[in-house]
């Protein structure tokens, strides 16, 4: 089934976040990431995202619709989190009926005297399982520890995003040159 949010749909999606901020940032070589996406949970409007990072590409993959769809749809689900303080829960997604994989680290956090939950998320196309998986507990490990600086900014009441932003760059750019120069599949002969 493909669920997509539109006016039929409407009692299934949360409403689109509103005024969503985009970075477009330039790869030199191809990034297997369509996008990196910020969110938070809103006591009144369920997840909202905040910020998207996506490679600057002559070819749109994914609209910012949808890419805010899949973003919500990784905090759904946490209003009854119940985690320890300082834990951050990884989630793993395969979305085949968006062609995508979503893996979020979901997290507390305190911003300006407000405790909510949040998720940071890196998007990939499915055609990229193979290739992430190998590489998914450097991602987890750079992301836990991009997450630790962030909350320090959040509890000195400063805004995360600046702090994301420095530190996104470089994992598009990992990603981009482990698939540039990585060992290529073999083919059966």
């Amino acid at each position: 089934m493909n669920v997509t949010c539109g006016a039929n749909m409407s009692a299934l999606c949360p409403p689109p976040s509103p005024a969503v901020a985009k970075t477009l940032i330039p790869i030199d070589c191809y990034s297997p990431l369509l996008a990196v996406t910020f969110a938070y949970w809103d006591n009144i409007l369920g997840p909202r995202v905040q910020h998207i990072w996506a490679p600057k590409t002559e070819q749109v993959l994914l609209s910012d619709g949808e890419i805010t769809f899949l973003a919500n749809h990784t905090l759904n689900g946490e209003i009854l989190r119940n985690a320890e303080s300082g834990a951050i829960d990884v989630k793993f997604f395969v979305l085949a009926e968006k062609g995508v994989i979503i893996v979020s680290l979901i997290f507390d956090g305190n911003w300006n005297g407000d405790r909510s939950t949040y998720g940071l998320s890196i998007i990939l196309p499915q055609t990229e399982l193979s290739f992430y998986l190998p590489l998914h507990r450097v991602c987890v490990d750079r992301l836990t520890h991009i997450i630790r600086k962030g909350r320090i900014a959040m509890n000195k009441g400063q805004s995360i995003i600046p702090m994301l932003k420095d530190e996104i760059k470089p994992i598009m750019e990992l990603l981009s040159s482990m698939k540039s120069h990585s060992v290529p599949d073999r083919k059966s002969t």
